[in-house]
């Protein structure tokens, strides 16, 4: 299921949000795709997350950076290892991969950044990849495998999403056969049919509820699949607790939260 957009209308608009699209897609097809085998390769190397960098703050050994590359030169790389938890939320391994990502920051993100202000979003993504990826992090310290892409940052801005939209109604499109299941559901509404794919409402919550899901069942599965479901799932805790955070101190300050008490939902 891919959602392609929502029903909520944000009162600003999302220039944080679009500045992430832009600076995702520069970084990808500018830098990433740039040059040679070797220097795809180096560049990865250089600003991906590595667990066992982050876990120790020591860069890979000569021998090791020399496998990895496979016979590319390893000079002149000169990694930040801290940097790169954050660093490595604008790299991809494929085009597919890049515009999943780019696909649920649209959808979800300009309605958090309009929440809860532009700065605010701006750190809050930020935030949400640096724990997403420390998180993939310590339940991986030994691992050399180059940890990239925005879904971390992304899975928070699902989480404060949850929390601040529980109700909104998001359009996905659901392929043939499984939108005749969305028939029986209650809550749920075709809205377009195309016979190989259909354009079915669904309420935030369960959309949402349904993809944590599903982090929760991959992350139990044998070790092989290339997917950094703890980062997923890390990174979506973390942006419920960021708003729970915030939405504490301003209700110490006599200001309206971003997420709305159970009784006024609306």
């Amino acid at each position: 299921m891919i959602p392609i957009g929502d029903l909520t209308r944000p009162h600003r608009r999302g220039y944080v949000t679009w500045l992430l699209v832009a600076v995702n897609a520069v970084v990808f097809f500018g830098f990433q795709l740039a040059g040679d085998a070797c220097d795809q390769m180096r560049f990865l190397y250089e600003y991906s997350a590595i667990p066992r960098e982050l876990t120790t703050l020591q860069p890979l050994s000569g021998g090791e950076l020399a496998a990895a590359l496979q016979g590319c030169p390893t000079d002149g790389i000169e990694k930040n290892i801290p940097l790169s938890a954050v660093t490595s939320a604008f790299l991809h391994g494929s085009t597919l991969h890049l515009f999943g990502n780019l696909i649920y920051l649209v959808v979800f993100g300009d309605d958090v950044e309009s929440r809860i202000g532009h700065l605010r979003f701006a750190g809050f993504t930020l935030l949400g990849a640096v724990a997403a990826t420390s998180a993939h992090a310590l339940v991986q310290p030994a691992s050399t495998t180059p940890l990239v892409g925005a879904s971390g940052l992304v899975a928070a801005i699902l989480g404060a999403y949850l929390l601040c939209f529980p109700r909104a109604t998001v359009l996905t499109l659901v392929p043939f056969p499984l939108y005749v299941l969305t028939w029986f559901v209650p809550g749920l509404r075709t809205v377009r049919f195309y016979l190989i794919a259909a354009v079915v409402t669904f309420p935030a919550w369960l959309l949402l509820l349904g993809w944590f899901a599903l982090q929760v069942t991959a992350v139990q599965q044998p070790v092989g699949d290339p997917v950094a479901y703890d980062a997923h799932i890390a990174g979506f805790l973390a942006g419920i607790a960021m708003i729970l955070i915030i939405d504490r101190r301003r209700r110490r300050r006599g200001r309206t939260p971003f997420h709305p008490p159970r009784r006024t939902l609306p």
